[in-house]
């Protein structure tokens, strides 16, 4: 109880909205300063009943990531794991490093907080996931090789990533109008992080994206598509139970989505095994950064109807 109590108190202390002087002070700078630039449009902000500014979280990460301000006051954005790790981040050469012994050693809030500051310092939510996670989640993943706890290394490791992935996610504000992305883990796919990471993704380019999660058949993701009338949907195979039976079934799906104006970005380290065909209206590739250009390729090309409104990537 005191773990998941603790994963409540981390990850929906964030506040959705800021006066200027909490985001003067996270960052800081005077509250001045803060009113000054919402008053010239450099920072969104809507006003109270009574006249004060009031800032939505996804807006300061925007203003913090694009004018490349140094949060000196995490906590007051909700995100005080980002003082675990201090202002000083570590090189690029050293990230994935510092972040396999952040996971290894259990250290949840390290490790959020990490990933956390490469995110408010500049990097997308793809390179992120290609880099540092990819890394060290693959070396987390030989462990069981050599060592007798690397079994439970690596789901608690996954544990922590997957945390740290749902809270950078929270950081956006997709627009209601902006476009729709539905998808998941394929049926005996039992891995969450990855369909996770593509949520997150999409979300950061500024889609709405419904995730379904681990082990989602291929019906329930077709049913989601007549139902919620998607732009894109995405399937993650990092996992294949009966190679045959799902090739068809991925194959089906391609099939009932190639008429109409639906995309399908296919993705995983076992997706290979399925030997899919090249489809016009099928996207395969083996990196977040891919499903980032991809998505961002649909909205260009559908024009400003669908066009999303805001990006963070």
């Amino acid at each position: 109880m005191k773990r998941f109590g603790h994963f409540i108190q981390g990850v929906a202390l964030m506040k959705p909205l800021l006066s200027p002087r909490d985001l003067a002070k996270a960052i800081g700078v005077s509250e001045s300063s803060i009113k000054r630039w919402v008053d010239d449009g450099a920072i969104e902000a809507t006003k109270t009943a009574g006249g004060h500014r009031r800032i939505a979280l996804s807006e300061a990460v925007r203003f913090v990531r694009e004018s490349r301000s140094v949060v000196v006051r995490p906590d007051l954005l909700g995100l005080r794991e980002m003082a675990a790790v201090g202002a000083e981040l570590p090189s690029r050469g050293d990230e994935a490093e510092r972040l396999f012994d952040y996971l290894k050693a259990g250290a949840a809030a390290e490790a959020r907080g990490l990933l956390l500051s490469l995110y408010l310092a500049g990097r997308s939510v793809a390179e992120i996931v290609d880099g540092p996670l990819r890394t060290a989640m693959e070396r987390i993943g030989e462990l069981w090789i050599e060592e007798e706890t690397g079994i439970f290394c690596e789901h608690r490791a996954t544990e922590i990533a997957f945390r740290a992935v749902t809270q950078i996610r929270g950081l956006f504000a997709p627009a209601e109008q902006a476009p729709l992305a539905l998808g998941g883990a394929a049926e005996g796919d039992p891995y969450t992080l990855p369909t996770m990471s593509a949520a997150a993704v999409l979300e950061s380019v500024g889609w709405r994206a419904v995730n379904l999660g681990p082990n989602t058949p291929i019906d329930s993701l077709l049913l989601g598509v007549e139902s919620l009338h998607p732009r894109l949907v995405w399937l993650s195979v990092s996992a294949v139970v009966d190679r045959e039976a799902l090739a068809q079934k991925v194959k089906r799906l391609v099939s009932y989505l190639a008429d109409g104006p639906v995309s399908l970005a296919l993705g995983g380290s076992a997706l290979a095994e399925l030997d899919l065909a090249p489809h016009s209206q099928l996207h395969v590739g083996e990196k977040m950064g891919e499903l980032e250009a991809f998505a961002k390729g649909i909205a260009l090309a559908a024009g400003p109807a669908l066009s999303p409104v805001e990006t963070h990537g």
